[in-house]
C-alpha cells in the first residue's frame, strides 16, 4: 500500500494557518451568511473580525454578544438514543 503522507515528505497540510471549525445550530449559518453578503463579507472574515475584536477590547465585545451567547454544548459524541441499559 502507498503511504502518500510519506511522499508529501511528512506534510499533512500545506495550509499556512490551522483549520478551526465549529458547528452552528440549522439555519444560523445562511442566515449570517445572507446577512453579511448584502454587506461584501463572508462568515470566515466576520469571524476573523471578532476573533481581533475580543483581542482588541474584550470587555466591549463580550458585553456586545452576551445577549446572544449560545449555551454550551456536550463534549465528545453524542449518546445513542433508544438504547437501554
Amino acid at each position: 500500500m502507498v503511504n502518500h503522507y510519506a511522499m508529501m515528505g511528512g506534510m499533512a497540510s500545506q495550509h499556512r494557518h490551522k483549520s478551526r471549525g465549529f458547528r452552528p445550530d440549522p439555519g444560523e449559518y445562511e442566515a449570517a451568511a445572507e446577512h453579511l453578503a448584502r454587506h461584501g463579507h463572508t462568515p470566515g472574515a466576520y469571524l476573523r473580525a471578532c476573533l481581533r475584536w475580543l483581542d482588541a477590547d474584550p470587555d466591549a465585545a463580550l458585553a456586545a454578544v452576551g445577549p446572544f451567547w449560545p449555551d454550551t454544548r456536550p463534549t465528545g459524541r453524542p449518546t445513542q438514543q433508544g438504547t437501554e441499559d
